[in-house]
């Protein structure tokens, strides 16, 4: 069960197959001009105009109940369509933003299939509440199973009180680097209300 909670951020991502620079700068990327901002009313994430949003009226039964909404290319692929998504737990008891990271990270390496962490920013920090909180920003890639494509994925993390996101944007391994920085801008827009 804990194994299947852990995996729902990540679970999301592949549901819709088909060195990074943070310090005091998180949430402003390098060219946001293409970009829209969703709101929730916990967090907001900027992703690029053209993808389309799926918000949890919307989802199939497949997706995992944390998983807050979905962002997903308009170009699709048959092999595996970039996508993004925040995902909110409910820690039994509050934790910094940096240990939550640590645990996701140890949860990924455990479940995937040739997991390899390609960066880790221990220095990046996350708007959470008006005021910038230390976090992590991790770049990694893997395989839900065997058969399925490398998939990189780029995550930053972020706890409000016993409330525990995750931002995740996820593409092929073998992306050009137009999509590697789309997924980097997504994931360091990521802000906490």
């Amino acid at each position: 069960m804990k194994k299947a909670i852990l995996l729902s951020s990540l679970i999301s991502l592949l549901v819709f197959t088909g060195c990074f620079g943070g310090g005091d700068n998180a949430g402003q990327t390098a060219d946001l001009k293409n970009f829209k901002t969703y709101n929730a009313s916990t967090f907001s994430i900027s992703v690029p105009n053209s993808w389309e949003i799926i918000e949890a009226k919307d989802f199939s039964k497949e997706i995992p109940i944390e998983t807050q909404v979905i962002f997903r290319n308009n170009i699709k692929s048959d092999v595996f369509t970039e996508n993004a998504n925040v995902t909110k737990k409910i820690l039994k008891t509050g934790m910094s933003s940096v240990d939550f990271a640590k645990s996701e990270i140890l949860e990924n390496q455990k479940s995937l299939v040739n997991y390899k962490e390609i960066s880790r920013d221990t220095e990046f920090n996350v708007l959470i509440g008006g005021k910038m909180n230390k976090s992590m920003l991790i770049m990694f890639e893997g395989k839900e199973s065997a058969q399925d494509p490398l998939i990189r994925l780029i995550q930053v993390y972020a706890v409000n009180g016993v409330d525990a996101y995750t931002a995740t944007a996820a593409y092929r391994s073998d992306a050009d680097g137009v999509t590697t920085e789309n997924a980097k801008n997504i994931v360091k827009s990521f802000k906490v209300n």
